[in-house]
């Protein structure tokens, strides 16, 4: 009986699955890389951990681990010790990170500040009321310890003592600003109402009141 009645036509051009080295048939596996599979990659370096430690003492002072890899393994060894001594702590150098990102963050803090004053005082003029009388000057001081300028305004009246203004800050312009707003409201009318008992009378009444010639 032959075997082949009941087979399509392209049946017997058919080749069987070839066995792989696992037992099983099909398609090899893929990493899901699209590599070649396996876990580590071609031309890397196998992981070779520390097989002991040792104490070094670090630039800050404190004394931090160094790892050691097995010998003749370890070719780089004295550059690595010398570069973790030349450093601080890992403790140190987050203490430093965190100092600076304070820092930064003050000055951006202060900076904001400087610039929003800055506006307040364009806004606000920094002449209001016109010049300053002739003859009117400055004297200014710096104090670096204290950070701080100290200064005097003096400004000349016709026939009397020259009036002074005094006043101090951490800004120079500021102050010169200061000092000349403190001349100005002096200058403001003092606004004073005249008690109704001294109020003149009107004309008529006036005219009533003479005795006839």
């Amino acid at each position: 009986m032959n075997s082949d009645v009941g087979k399509n036509p392209g049946d017997s051009a058919r080749r069987p699955a070839r066995p792989f080295p696992s037992g099983k048939t099909g398609q090899p596996s893929r990493s899901p890389a699209g590599g070649s599979g396996g876990g580590r990659r071609h031309g890397d370096r196998p992981f070779i951990p520390f097989v002991r430690f040792e104490d070094i003492v670090v630039r800050c002072g404190h004394v931090e681990k160094f790892g050691l890899l097995p010998d003749g393994k370890d070719r780089f060894r004295e550059g690595r010790r010398q570069k973790a001594m030349s450093r601080d702590c890992k403790a140190c150098r987050e203490k430093k990170r965190l100092e600076q990102e304070q820092a930064a963050a003050l000055r951006r803090a202060e900076k904001e500040k400087k610039k929003a004053l800055a506006q307040q005082s364009r806004s606000k003029g920094r002449h209001e009321g016109g010049r300053l009388p002739d003859g009117s000057h400055f004297e200014m001081h710096y104090d670096a310890t204290k950070s701080q300028w100290t200064g005097i305004l003096t400004v000349p009246k016709p026939g009397g003592e020259p009036a002074k203004f005094t006043g101090s800050g951490s800004g120079l312009f500021p102050l010169l600003i200061k000092l000349d707003r403190q001349y100005r409201a002096t200058l403001e009318p003092a606004k004073q109402e005249t008690p109704p008992s001294e109020a003149t009378p009107p004309a008529s009444t006036v005219a009533e009141a003479s005795p006839p010639a």
